[in-house]
C-alpha cells in the first residue's frame, strides 16, 4: 500500500517537473556568444540554435546562410528582409554577425518605456523635471536637445521627438526615470531582448553611442522591430514625419520644438513607392555602426521586416532598399 502511494507521488511530481522543463525551454533563451567574441569577430563555430517556440511565428535563418546577397558584401556590414506573411527569407547578408546597432538601439528603448506605460509605472502625460545636465564626450558627434537642469518635458513629448529626432539625451531622462538609473534601464533592456527571443544582443545603454559591450545583430534586429511594430504607442509615433511639441526651461518659460523623422521616406530624402507603407521604423549612424536603417513595411498585401546596416553613405544605403524591395512578391 505504501509502495503504492509513494509510486503515485513520484508520477506526480515527474509529470509537473517534465511540464516545467517543456515550459521553460520554449519560454526562456540562452545567450548565444561566449565572453571573449569581439564586435565583427570571426563567429566561425558560435552555436546559433533555432529559437524554442519561436520557428511558427518567425522566419528561421542558420548561422552563415547568405541568400541574395550579392549586392551587399561588398559595402554592408549586415542585410536581413523577410516576407512576415510566408516567414520566406528573402536576402540575408551576416544576419548572425554582432553588429553596433546605434540609434536603432532606441526601439529597445521605446518597448521598455511603454512597457512601463502599459504597467501603469508612468503615464504619457507626466511630466518630468530634469535633476542634472546632461552631456556627452565633445568628441562625437551627438545630436541632443537643449534642455538643461530644471527643464520640464512630457513623457510623450520625450517618446515621440526620441523616436524621430533621435535626440540621446532625451533616451538618458526617460532611462532615468523608467530604471532608476541608465545602468538599471540596461538590465531591463536586455530582461526585454531575452523575452523577444533577441538572446544574440546585450544593451549597456538606451541611446546606442558605440560600446564593445553594447551589440545586437540583423536577426535580433528583426524580432525587435516586428516587436516595436506591435506596440501601439510606437506604431503611432512612427507615422509622424514631423512632430511639434513644447518644454518648459527652469524659468517657467515655454519653448517649441518640432522633431523631424530621421527616416529619408518620411522626410523627403528619398522617395517611397506608392505601393510601400511604413509601419515601424529606426534609423541609425555612427562610426562603429555606419548607416542603419531597420523597418516594417506593407508592401502590397503583404508586410516585411528589414534592416541594412551599410558601410558606405546615406545615399548607398537608400540604393540597398532600393534593391531589397524590389525582391518583394
Amino acid at each position: 500500500m505504501k509502495k503504492g502511494i509513494f509510486y503515485c507521488i513520484f508520477l506526480v511530481v515527474l509529470s509537473v517537473g517534465l511540464f516545467i522543463w517543456v515550459f521553460t525551454k520554449n519560454r526562456s533563451f540562452d545567450h548565444e556568444y561566449g565572453q571573449d567574441v569581439d564586435i565583427a569577430g570571426d563567429l566561425t563555430g558560435l552555436s546559433t540554435s533555432p529559437l524554442p517556440g519561436y520557428s511558427s511565428r518567425y522566419a528561421v535563418i542558420p548561422e552563415g546562410e547568405e541568400i541574395n546577397a550579392e549586392e551587399f558584401v561588398n559595402s554592408t556590414y549586415a542585410v536581413i528582409m523577410v516576407n512576415n506573411e510566408t516567414k520566406e527569407c528573402l536576402a540575408a547578408h551576416n544576419v548572425h554577425r554582432r553588429i553596433y546597432p546605434a540609434s536603432m538601439t532606441k526601439l529597445m528603448t521605446g518597448l521598455v518605456v511603454c512597457d512601463a506605460i502599459e504597467q501603469g509605472k508612468l503615464s504619457l502625460d507626466e511630466v518630468i523635471e530634469l535633476e542634472h545636465d546632461i552631456s556627452f564626450d565633445s568628441s562625437l558627434s551627438v545630436v541632443q536637445s537643449n534642455l538643461y537642469k530644471g527643464c520640464r518635458i512630457s513623457v510623450r513629448n520625450l517618446l515621440t521627438a526620441l523616436m524621430l529626432s533621435s535626440y540621446n539625451d532625451y533616451a538618458i531622462i526617460l532611462a532615468e526615470r523608467v530604471g532608476g538609473s541608465v545602468e538599471g534601464f540596461a538590465e531591463l533592456m536586455n530582461q526585454k531582448a531575452r523575452e523577444i527571443g533577441a538572446t544574440n544582443s546585450h544593451f549597456t545603454n538606451p541611446h546606442g553611442l558605440d560600446d564593445l559591450d553594447h551589440y545586437t545583430t540583423a536577426y535580433d534586429l528583426y524580432l525587435i522591430v516586428n516587436a516595436a511594430a506591435d506596440c501601439e504607442i510606437l506604431e503611432e509615433i512612427d507615422q509622424y514625419s514631423s512632430y511639434t511639441y513644447s518644454w518648459t526651461d527652469a524659468n517657467g518659460e515655454s519653448w517649441d520644438d518640432t522633431a523631424t523623422a530621421t527616416n529619408y521616406y518620411l522626410n523627403d530624402g528619398a522617395s517611397l513607392p506608392s505601393n510601400i507603407s511604413i509601419l515601424a521604423w529606426k534609423t541609425g549612424t555612427t562610426t562603429g555602426a555606419g548607416n542603419c536603417l531597420a523597418m516594417k513595411v506593407k508592401i502590397n498585401d503583404a508586410t516585411y521586416t528589414m534592416m541594412v546596416a551599410d558601410g558606405e553613405s546615406k545615399t548607398d544605403l537608400y540604393a540597398k532598399y532600393s534593391i531589397l524591395f524590389n525582391l518583394a512578391d
